[in-house]
């Protein structure tokens, strides 16, 4: 599953439904806080969570373990996000949970079926401490980036002429061949995922007080995006990044802009 929420969860007044994509940024995600865990393997990294690094990672010690995110000072959040994990193949559970004198849940427990991107949506929440609770595991699962924070929801929803990511699978091959064509066999020189969002009728108020902010963000750091999670809750989830600014364009019609963003995304088995 790639988008978790309680089966309870409705959407807050004044919000936009889960049929319209959620994005995570670097710009709306909290920061600058202190970590937890309940255990840490010594060749591991406890920290290693707060950045975008894919190649560094928390690994507790037990199947049973806790990473916990301390801002410091009470905030809201309505999201948390995860990535470059191993919690579906090691089958592990988990909850998002935040403190309120006691550990409460904002999503249900959750058996994660692959290891692709996490989207976590809750009602917009305020507190100081927040946590990834594995409640089981079958192997000790790793987690190389957690992000909580409040999503930009997007003013138009999408789905035409939108391929989704996890279906959007890009492997760059080398072939050998003899000077008589003989097969000699082939090399994968990297894998990843690509594709693109594109978004109309967007109000040019709305695009003047959201887009400017996501584009500073995605010029830094990856950033997830989850395009319909009503939909799509075990897939469409992206941990994406871009190599142009998405720049919005006036559609002609009166009010009215459009927007495209080709992102490429961390593939996974």
């Amino acid at each position: 599953m790639s988008v978790l929420y309680k089966s309870s969860y409705t959407v807050p007044g004044g919000a936009k439904d889960l049929n319209h994509a959620r994005i995570a940024h670097s710009l709306n995600w909290q920061t600058g806080g202190t970590v937890a865990a309940s255990t840490t393997d010594a060749a591991f990294f406890a920290d290693a969570p707060l950045n975008t690094l894919t190649y560094e990672f928390w690994k507790p010690t037990a199947t049973a373990s806790t990473w916990e995110y301390n801002h410091g000072s009470s905030v809201s959040c309505d999201y948390c996000c995860i990535a470059a994990h191993t919690l579906g193949s090691s089958a592990a559970t988990i909850k998002i949970q935040y403190y309120n004198g006691s550990w409460l849940d904002l999503t249900d427990g959750d058996a994660l079926a692959d290891d692709s991107p996490v989207f976590a949506i809750f009602t917009p929440t305020t507190a100081t401490r927040w946590r990834v609770n594995i409640t089981s595991a079958t192997g000790i699962p790793k987690i190389g980036v957690v992000k909580f924070g409040t999503a930009l929801q997007m003013q138009q929803p999408l789905f035409g002429d939108h391929s989704p990511i996890d279906l959007a699978r890009k492997t760059k091959l080398r072939a050998n061949y003899s000077e008589t064509g003989e097969n000699l066999g082939r090399t994968k020189q990297r894998t990843f995922l690509e594709t693109s969002y594109q978004w109309e009728h967007l109000t040019a108020a709305w695009v003047h007080n959201n887009w400017p902010t996501l584009q500073l963000a995605i010029e830094d750091e990856p950033f997830w995006v989850a395009w319909r999670p009503s939909t799509y809750t075990d897939a469409g989830v992206g941990f994406c990044q871009v190599d142009d600014t998405p720049i919005p364009s006036n559609m002609g019609i009166a009010d009215k802009m459009a927007v495209a963003m080709n992102v490429r995304a961390r593939g996974y088995e």
